[in-house]
C-alpha cells in the first residue's frame, strides 16, 4: 500500500521535510568515479557546497552511459570514458524544498584521455580538484559517494 506522504531530505538545506506521494516524480542520475594517480576527480556543488562525484540528471530518451558522459562533460570539461558499473542508491530527495524526486543514482568507473583537464561548469561546479584518496573530504562528501570511491578503488560492483 503506498504511503500518504514520504519524507524527502532538502536539497541544499540537509534537513527533511514530507511531501504527499503523488507529487514525487522519478529522478535517474549517474555518477562517475575518475582515478588518476591515487587521486579521484571532486566537484565542489554551488548549490550544497559539498564535494561530489561529476554526473548528474540522464535525460529520458538517454542511456545512464549517454547521460552520464554529458553531465560530466558539462561540469568538468573532460568527456569520460564510461566504464564498468560501480553500483546504484535510491532515496528520496526535494530541490529548493519543492520538487520532490524518487532519486535513483547509479555510479560508474570512468576514464579520461590525455591530460585530463578539468574546467568547471560555473552555474553547478564552483571548484573541481583532483583529491588524494588517503585525504578525501568525507565530512563534506555524502557516505555512498564515498563507498563507490572506494570500490572503484578496490576493483568494482559488490552485490
Amino acid at each position: 500500500m503506498a504511503q500518504a506522504s514520504v519524507p524527502c531530505r532538502l536539497i541544499p538545506q540537509g534537513s527533511v521535510r514530507l511531501f504527499p506521494a503523488s507529487q514525487l516524480r522519478f529522478r535517474v542520475a549517474a555518477y562517475g568515479v575518475a582515478l588518476r594517480d591515487d587521486a579521484v576527480l571532486l566537484a565542489r556543488s554551488a548549490i550544497t557546497n559539498r564535494w561530489e562525484l561529476p554526473g548528474g540528471g540522464v535525460n529520458p530518451a538517454e542511456t545512464l552511459a549517454e547521460g552520464l558522459t554529458r553531465e560530466f562533460a558539462e561540469e568538468t570539461g573532460c568527456r569520460p570514458e564510461v566504464g564498468e558499473a560501480l553500483g546504484f542508491d535510491e532515496g528520496f530527495i526535494a530541490f529548493f524544498g519543492r520538487h520532490p524526486f524518487h532519486a535513483l543514482r547509479f555510479y560508474f568507473r570512468v576514464s579520461l584521455s590525455g591530460e585530463g583537464v578539468v574546467r568547471p561548469q560555473r552555474e553547478e561546479v564552483d571548484a573541481l580538484s583532483w583529491w588524494p584518496l588517503a585525504a578525501l573530504p568525507t565530512t563534506e562528501m555524502d557516505p555512498v559517494e564515498v563507498s563507490m570511491i572506494r570500490r572503484a578503488c578496490e576493483g568494482g560492483e559488490r552485490r
